[in-house]
Protein backbone atom coordinates (compact mmCIF):
# COMPACT_ATOMS: atom_id res chain seq x y z
CA UNK A 1 0.00 0.00 0.00
CA UNK A 2 1.22 3.47 -1.16
CA UNK A 3 -0.22 6.41 0.01
CA UNK A 4 -1.01 10.26 -1.40
CA UNK A 5 -1.40 13.17 -0.10
CA UNK A 6 -2.92 16.28 -2.04
CA UNK A 7 -1.52 19.14 -0.73
CA UNK A 8 -1.42 21.69 -3.84
CA UNK A 9 -4.58 23.07 -2.99
CA UNK A 10 -4.36 27.39 -2.74
CA UNK A 11 -6.96 28.04 -0.10
CA UNK A 12 -8.74 30.62 -1.50
CA UNK A 13 -11.36 30.71 0.90
CA UNK A 14 -9.30 31.51 3.85
CA UNK A 15 -6.43 34.02 1.96
CA UNK A 16 -6.64 35.93 4.70
CA UNK A 17 -4.32 32.95 6.19
CA UNK A 18 -3.25 30.83 3.51
CA UNK A 19 -1.45 33.81 1.85
CA UNK A 20 0.94 33.27 5.08
CA UNK A 21 1.25 29.68 5.23
CA UNK A 22 0.04 26.80 2.83
CA UNK A 23 -2.92 24.69 3.81
CA UNK A 24 -1.26 21.75 4.50
CA UNK A 25 0.64 23.59 7.21
CA UNK A 26 -2.07 24.93 9.63
CA UNK A 27 -1.84 24.17 12.90
CA UNK A 28 -3.86 22.10 15.61
CA UNK A 29 -2.69 21.49 19.04
CA UNK A 30 0.19 19.34 18.46
CA UNK A 31 1.40 19.87 14.60
CA UNK A 32 -0.25 21.01 11.33
CA UNK A 33 -2.70 19.32 9.22
CA UNK A 34 0.48 17.51 7.31
CA UNK A 35 1.88 16.28 10.52
CA UNK A 36 -1.15 14.65 11.33
CA UNK A 37 -1.94 13.08 8.27
CA UNK A 38 1.41 12.05 8.49
CA UNK A 39 1.23 10.59 11.73
CA UNK A 40 -2.37 8.95 10.88
CA UNK A 41 -0.16 6.92 7.85
CA UNK A 42 2.55 5.91 10.25
CA UNK A 43 0.37 3.58 11.83
CA UNK A 44 -0.46 2.28 9.06
CA UNK A 45 2.21 -0.54 6.44
CA UNK A 46 2.63 2.16 3.88
CA UNK A 47 5.45 1.63 1.91
CA UNK A 48 5.78 5.05 0.71
CA UNK A 49 4.10 8.60 0.71
CA UNK A 50 3.53 10.89 -1.80
CA UNK A 51 3.10 14.93 -1.35
CA UNK A 52 1.37 16.64 -4.26
CA UNK A 53 2.54 20.17 -3.99
CA UNK A 54 2.01 23.38 -5.88
CA UNK A 55 0.89 26.48 -4.11
CA UNK A 56 4.12 27.52 -2.05
CA UNK A 57 5.87 25.08 -2.95
CA UNK A 58 9.06 26.33 -1.15
CA UNK A 59 7.55 26.18 1.83
CA UNK A 60 6.07 22.49 1.89
CA UNK A 61 9.10 21.24 0.20
CA UNK A 62 11.07 22.57 3.06
CA UNK A 63 8.59 20.94 5.50
CA UNK A 64 8.51 17.86 4.11
CA UNK A 65 12.43 17.52 4.07
CA UNK A 66 14.63 14.81 5.87
CA UNK A 67 11.45 12.48 5.81
CA UNK A 68 11.59 8.99 5.34
CA UNK A 69 9.44 7.61 3.28
CA UNK A 70 7.90 10.73 2.28
CA UNK A 71 8.52 12.66 -0.89
CA UNK A 72 7.09 15.35 -2.80
CA UNK A 73 5.63 15.49 -6.35
CA UNK A 74 5.13 18.85 -7.90
CA UNK A 75 1.34 19.10 -9.34
CA UNK A 76 1.25 19.55 -13.52
CA UNK A 77 -1.68 21.51 -15.29
CA UNK A 78 -4.44 21.40 -15.08
CA UNK A 79 -4.54 22.66 -10.91
CA UNK A 80 -7.52 20.89 -10.54
CA UNK A 81 -8.18 17.79 -7.66
CA UNK A 82 -7.93 15.39 -10.73
CA UNK A 83 -5.00 16.65 -11.99
CA UNK A 84 -3.29 16.60 -8.67
CA UNK A 85 -4.02 12.85 -8.60
CA UNK A 86 -3.56 12.51 -12.31
CA UNK A 87 0.30 14.01 -11.61
CA UNK A 88 1.17 11.07 -8.95
CA UNK A 89 0.02 8.39 -12.17
CA UNK A 90 4.39 7.72 -13.17
CA UNK A 91 4.68 6.88 -8.89
CA UNK A 92 1.71 4.66 -8.10
CA UNK A 93 2.42 0.84 -8.43
CA UNK A 94 0.29 -0.54 -5.67
CA UNK A 95 -3.10 0.49 -4.37
CA UNK A 96 -2.88 3.47 -3.14
CA UNK A 97 -4.53 5.41 -0.12
CA UNK A 98 -5.17 9.07 -0.83
CA UNK A 99 -6.05 11.88 1.78
CA UNK A 100 -7.38 15.34 0.92
CA UNK A 101 -4.73 17.44 2.62
CA UNK A 102 -7.40 19.53 4.53
CA UNK A 103 -8.89 17.16 6.03
CA UNK A 104 -8.89 16.24 10.01
CA UNK A 105 -9.52 12.56 11.22
CA UNK A 106 -10.57 12.13 15.10
CA UNK A 107 -9.26 8.15 14.61
CA UNK A 108 -6.63 6.40 13.18
CA UNK A 109 -7.51 4.29 9.36
CA UNK A 110 -6.47 0.73 10.27
CA UNK A 111 -9.94 -0.57 9.34
CA UNK A 112 -10.06 1.45 5.65
CA UNK A 113 -6.57 -0.20 5.19
CA UNK A 114 -8.18 -3.73 6.12
CA UNK A 115 -11.20 -3.64 4.00
CA UNK A 116 -8.26 -2.48 1.36
CA UNK A 117 -6.39 -5.79 1.57
CA UNK A 118 -9.60 -7.60 1.82
CA UNK A 119 -10.98 -6.56 -1.45
CA UNK A 120 -7.06 -6.53 -2.90
CA UNK A 121 -7.49 -10.68 -2.50
CA UNK A 122 -10.16 -10.70 -4.93
CA UNK A 123 -10.15 -10.96 -9.15
CA UNK A 124 -10.19 -7.10 -9.38
CA UNK A 125 -8.66 -4.18 -7.53
CA UNK A 126 -11.61 -1.69 -6.36
CA UNK A 127 -12.31 1.71 -5.03
CA UNK A 128 -13.17 2.28 -1.40
CA UNK A 129 -14.39 5.36 0.17
CA UNK A 130 -14.34 6.80 3.86
CA UNK A 131 -17.68 8.21 4.02
CA UNK A 132 -19.68 9.35 6.58
CA UNK A 133 -23.23 8.10 7.66
CA UNK A 134 -24.82 11.16 7.62
CA UNK A 135 -24.48 12.04 3.85
CA UNK A 136 -27.60 12.78 2.79
CA UNK A 137 -26.66 12.36 -1.50
CA UNK A 138 -29.00 10.03 -3.38
CA UNK A 139 -26.63 9.92 -6.34
CA UNK A 140 -24.22 7.62 -5.89
CA UNK A 141 -21.27 9.58 -7.52
CA UNK A 142 -22.37 12.59 -5.76
CA UNK A 143 -22.11 10.36 -2.28
CA UNK A 144 -18.96 8.53 -3.19
CA UNK A 145 -17.19 12.01 -4.04
CA UNK A 146 -18.12 13.10 -0.34
CA UNK A 147 -15.20 12.30 0.99
CA UNK A 148 -11.24 13.38 2.03
CA UNK A 149 -9.97 9.69 1.72
CA UNK A 150 -10.49 6.84 -0.70
CA UNK A 151 -8.04 3.62 -1.99
CA UNK A 152 -7.55 3.77 -5.81
CA UNK A 153 -5.63 1.02 -7.39
CA UNK A 154 -3.04 2.06 -10.62
CA UNK A 155 -5.36 0.88 -13.08
CA UNK A 156 -7.22 3.81 -12.62
CA UNK A 157 -4.88 6.04 -12.91
CA UNK A 158 -5.36 6.06 -17.66
CA UNK A 159 -8.92 7.08 -16.57
CA UNK A 160 -8.32 10.10 -13.75
CA UNK A 161 -5.84 11.26 -17.24
CA UNK A 162 -8.62 11.13 -19.54
CA UNK A 163 -11.13 13.02 -17.40
CA UNK A 164 -11.70 17.17 -17.79
CA UNK A 165 -12.71 19.06 -14.38
CA UNK A 166 -12.35 19.52 -11.46
CA UNK A 167 -14.71 17.91 -9.01
CA UNK A 168 -14.02 14.70 -7.98
CA UNK A 169 -17.76 13.70 -8.41
CA UNK A 170 -16.38 13.32 -12.28
CA UNK A 171 -14.28 10.69 -11.28
CA UNK A 172 -16.71 8.59 -9.04
CA UNK A 173 -19.27 9.03 -12.21
CA UNK A 174 -16.29 7.34 -14.59
CA UNK A 175 -16.28 4.46 -12.10
CA UNK A 176 -19.59 3.58 -12.01
CA UNK A 177 -19.91 4.05 -15.53
CA UNK A 178 -17.12 1.92 -16.32
CA UNK A 179 -18.89 -0.96 -14.15
CA UNK A 180 -15.93 -0.41 -11.24
CA UNK A 181 -16.85 -2.04 -8.18
CA UNK A 182 -16.52 1.01 -5.51
CA UNK A 183 -17.38 0.18 -1.78
CA UNK A 184 -18.50 2.69 0.67
CA UNK A 185 -16.48 2.17 4.10
CA UNK A 186 -18.60 4.11 7.03
CA UNK A 187 -16.09 6.78 8.95
CA UNK A 188 -15.23 5.88 12.82
CA UNK A 189 -14.85 8.75 14.77
CA UNK A 190 -15.22 11.85 13.07
CA UNK A 191 -13.76 14.21 10.26
CA UNK A 192 -13.35 17.71 9.37
CA UNK A 193 -12.64 19.31 6.23
CA UNK A 194 -11.02 22.79 6.89
CA UNK A 195 -12.06 25.36 4.48
CA UNK A 196 -12.28 28.68 6.88
CA UNK A 197 -10.92 30.07 10.08
CA UNK A 198 -13.67 28.59 11.96
CA UNK A 199 -13.05 25.48 10.92
CA UNK A 200 -9.33 25.28 12.00
CA UNK A 201 -10.76 26.51 15.49
CA UNK A 202 -13.74 24.14 15.54
CA UNK A 203 -11.55 20.94 15.50
CA UNK A 204 -9.17 22.91 17.77
CA UNK A 205 -11.62 23.08 20.01
CA UNK A 206 -12.94 19.77 19.67
CA UNK A 207 -9.44 18.52 19.88
CA UNK A 208 -8.93 20.32 23.35
CA UNK A 209 -12.17 19.33 24.92
CA UNK A 210 -11.60 15.67 23.75
CA UNK A 211 -8.20 14.99 23.87
CA UNK A 212 -8.29 10.92 24.75
CA UNK A 213 -10.56 10.36 21.50
CA UNK A 214 -9.52 13.01 19.17
CA UNK A 215 -5.90 11.86 17.26
CA UNK A 216 -2.54 13.70 17.55
CA UNK A 217 0.73 13.12 16.99
CA UNK A 218 2.00 10.76 19.60
CA UNK A 219 4.91 13.25 21.30
CA UNK A 220 1.84 16.01 21.54
CA UNK A 221 0.83 15.45 24.24
CA UNK A 222 3.52 17.03 26.73
CA UNK A 223 1.39 20.31 25.40
CA UNK A 224 -1.89 19.23 26.32
CA UNK A 225 -2.92 21.05 29.70
CA UNK A 226 -6.64 19.49 31.17
CA UNK A 227 -5.49 19.75 34.77
CA UNK A 228 -3.49 22.78 36.20
CA UNK A 229 -4.14 25.81 34.66
CA UNK A 230 -1.47 28.00 34.05
CA UNK A 231 -1.59 31.35 36.28
CA UNK A 232 -4.89 33.72 35.30
CA UNK A 233 -5.87 30.80 32.46
CA UNK A 234 -8.94 28.67 32.16
CA UNK A 235 -8.36 25.02 30.70
CA UNK A 236 -8.15 23.29 28.15
CA UNK A 237 -5.13 24.62 26.50
CA UNK A 238 -2.16 23.33 24.21
CA UNK A 239 1.47 25.32 25.29
CA UNK A 240 3.87 23.95 23.71
CA UNK A 241 7.49 23.17 25.50
CA UNK A 242 8.67 25.23 23.00
CA UNK A 243 7.39 28.53 23.05
CA UNK A 244 7.71 31.55 25.48
CA UNK A 245 4.05 32.37 27.16
CA UNK A 246 4.94 35.65 30.01
CA UNK A 247 2.17 37.68 31.67
CA UNK A 248 -0.81 36.41 30.19
CA UNK A 249 -4.21 35.26 30.85
CA UNK A 250 -4.93 32.19 28.35
CA UNK A 251 -7.65 30.01 27.87
CA UNK A 252 -10.19 28.25 27.41
CA UNK A 253 -9.13 26.36 23.95
CA UNK A 254 -5.76 28.14 22.90
CA UNK A 255 -2.77 26.93 21.82
CA UNK A 256 0.68 28.24 21.02
CA UNK A 257 2.77 26.33 18.72
CA UNK A 258 6.95 25.73 19.43
CA UNK A 259 8.63 28.71 18.96
CA UNK A 260 5.87 31.15 19.62
CA UNK A 261 6.33 34.77 21.66
CA UNK A 262 3.59 35.48 23.86
CA UNK A 263 3.44 38.33 26.12
CA UNK A 264 1.00 40.44 28.32
CA UNK A 265 -1.78 39.33 26.39
CA UNK A 266 -5.37 37.83 26.81
CA UNK A 267 -6.37 35.31 24.90
CA UNK A 268 -9.56 33.02 24.44
CA UNK A 269 -9.94 30.66 21.69
CA UNK A 270 -7.04 31.59 19.90
CA UNK A 271 -4.38 29.31 17.66
CA UNK A 272 -0.88 31.18 17.84
CA UNK A 273 1.12 29.22 14.85
CA UNK A 274 4.42 28.50 15.23
CA UNK A 275 7.00 30.99 15.35
CA UNK A 276 4.63 33.62 15.35
CA UNK A 277 5.10 36.86 18.22
CA UNK A 278 2.48 38.54 20.30
CA UNK A 279 2.49 41.22 22.33
CA UNK A 280 -0.54 42.89 24.45
CA UNK A 281 -3.21 41.97 22.20
CA UNK A 282 -6.46 40.69 23.83
CA UNK A 283 -7.92 38.22 21.05
CA UNK A 284 -11.11 35.77 21.08
CA UNK A 285 -11.50 33.29 18.47
CA UNK A 286 -8.94 34.40 16.36
CA UNK A 287 -5.44 32.79 14.71
CA UNK A 288 -2.13 34.20 14.58
CA UNK A 289 0.68 33.41 11.72
CA UNK A 290 4.19 34.13 11.81
CA UNK A 291 4.21 37.34 10.26
CA UNK A 292 3.42 41.08 11.90
CA UNK A 293 1.29 41.91 14.54
CA UNK A 294 -1.57 42.52 12.08
CA UNK A 295 -1.87 39.03 11.29
CA UNK A 296 -4.38 38.37 13.99
CA UNK A 297 -7.42 36.95 12.09
CA UNK A 298 -10.51 36.74 14.02
CA UNK A 299 -13.80 35.06 12.63
CA UNK A 300 -17.22 36.66 12.09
Amino acid sequence: MQALILAGGEGSRMRSVTAHVPKALLYLPGGTLLEHQLALLAKLPVSHTFVVIHHQAQQMGLALAGLEKVSFVRQGPPFTLLGALASAEEHVTEQCMVLHGDNYYSRGLEYLLDEAQIRAQGVRSDALFLLESQTGESDRALRLASTGCYVLSPEIYPTIKSLHGDALSTLTAALLNDGAIAKEVPLVGWRKNINHVEDLLWVSRRMLEDWKGSFHPRDADPGYNAFEACPGGELPVWISKQSEVVDCHIGPNVVVGPGARVRDCVLREVIVFPGAELTRQRLERAVVVPTQLDSALSTP
